[in-house]
């Protein structure tokens, strides 16, 4: 799959599918902004990214940081492990874990 969709399944949760990248980010990101801006309960569920670079990366960061100037509530599941190693290596693992992790 290339490009990457963001799905709402639910008032309270949405999906990321397809490639995380400099192309599909500015495409996705208007969407997932709304949805924190509008505050409560999210979830993201990125089971379905395929691949996923350093824009799919900061655009997790700026979720978290959106998400914490809008008293939303946002937790990211099923992070692939690809992009949870970059995070890692960029040291910012403890800023897209999930919680409890």
């Amino acid at each position: 799959m290339s490009g990457a969709t963001l799905t709402a399944a639910g008032d309270s949760r949405c999906e990321v599918a397809g490639d995380l990248d400099f192309s599909s980010v500015p495409d996705i990101w208007p969407q997932l902004e709304k949805r924190i801006s509008a505050g409560g309960e999210l979830t993201v569920s990125l089971a379905g990214v395929d691949r996923a670079n350093s824009a799919g990366l900061v655009m997790l960061v700026e979720a978290r940081d959106l998400a914490k100037d809008s008293a939303c509530n946002l937790s990211l599941t099923d992070i692939p492990s690809a992009l949870r190693d970059l995070a890692a290596m960029s040291g910012c693992d403890t800023i897209i874990a999930p919680a409890g992790a």
